[in-house]
């Protein structure tokens, strides 16, 4: 008993070393200190085991003061067990030591946890499993506001127990304000490691055994329109010929969809009329000429009142205002 306080406060100093660590959580020093504090609480926690310290059947009342600190043992125990595990996993991909710390940890939380319900700290944890989402998001959230004032009251109750005189009652209230806000941590964390705890002891055989057949490809519908529109315009992108027309024309007719071709004959030969476009245009002026100058001998008045017309409307008309868009 006169080893286990000097103990604990080591065990305390360590877990404040490695909660505030800047470095890296890969790196030697790092790991070194996480080792040696697995191994003070391991011893912490022998040496409470061999001095019977709790009971299930005691009560918070039953407790003096200095007791109730070693019931966080149990906690920070877990804690370092963990986080070795935690991180070795990303190091060395080892899912078999993983799988072993995740469900030591596991343990220690439900022992924790059990022996918290027992002193009065907080419900059983069976009766707090629920599967309604509404209830788990409003318990979380409970939490989480808890953890806030047990962390405030955390801060000023410390103030008062580093110092050379204390009372029980502060000591009694700084250790049992320290086991419930580490109750909230634990209720949080839970969850997590039994999804944690599900997926490693999942083998890579079940994980090939349970993959889903290979399906064959859905056949593709095309939209009427589409059809349609494809029929007619192609399918939208250039495609070579694969013949010329005069093997598509005999292939047709092969087909009997295009009638033979008839032959032509060599024997006679027609004659040919070519006929010159400059020609009968010629001739169709010559004509109109013609036309005129037999209109004009014969003094049509038709003729000659629309000649006067046009003399008058040239002579009446300056030349050039015509329609100018309603421009002046």
């Amino acid at each position: 008993m006169d080893d286990l306080p000097g103990l604990f406060s080591t065990v305390l100093k360590e877990y404040s070393d490695i909660s505030h660590f800047d470095g890296s959580h890969c790196s030697d020093e790092f790991n070194t200190l996480v080792r040696n504090a697995c191994l003070d609480c391991q011893q912490a926690v022998s040496m409470l085991n061999r001095l019977g310290l709790f009971s299930k059947n005691e009560t918070i009342d039953d407790l003096s003061s200095n007791d109730i600190r070693y019931l966080y043992i149990l906690l920070i125990f877990q804690r370092y067990l963990i986080l070795p595990a935690l991180y070795g996993y990303f190091l060395s991909q080892r899912n078999d030591e993983r799988t072993k710390n995740v469900k030591n940890a596991l343990s220690l939380y439900s022992e924790f946890l059990d022996l918290c319900s027992v002193y009065g700290f907080c419900q059983a944890h069976a009766q707090e499993q629920t599967n309604s989402a509404v209830h788990n998001r409003e318990a979380k959230i409970k939490r989480y506001k808890e953890k806030k004032d047990l962390e405030e009251n955390l801060k000023r109750l410390t103030i008062y127990v580093e110092q050379p005189h204390v009372d029980d009652e502060v000591k009694r209230d700084y250790h049992s304000t320290l086991i419930r806000f580490w109750i909230c941590l634990v209720k949080d964390e839970l969850p997590t490691l039994k999804q944690e705890e599900q997926l490693l002891s999942i083998s890579p055989e079940q994980l090939q055994e349970k993959k889903e057949p290979v399906t064959k490809p859905m056949k593709p519908f095309i939209i009427t329109r589409d059809a349609i529109q494809a029929a007619v315009f192609g399918a939208g992108y250039p495609s070579l010929p694969t013949m010329s027309l005069d093997e598509l024309c005999t292939h047709q007719v092969q087909k009997g969809i295009f009638p033979s071709p008839k032959p032509i004959s060599t024997d006679k030969v027609p004659s040919v009329r070519r006929i010159d476009p400059s020609e009968t245009e010629k001739e169709a002026a010559e004509k109109k000429a013609a036309e005129e100058d037999a209109l004009e001998d014969a003094d049509d008045p038709q003729r000659l009142l629309k000649a006067r017309q046009w003399d008058e409307f040239k002579d009446e008309t300056r030349k050039g205002s015509g329609n100018r868009m309603n421009r002046a």
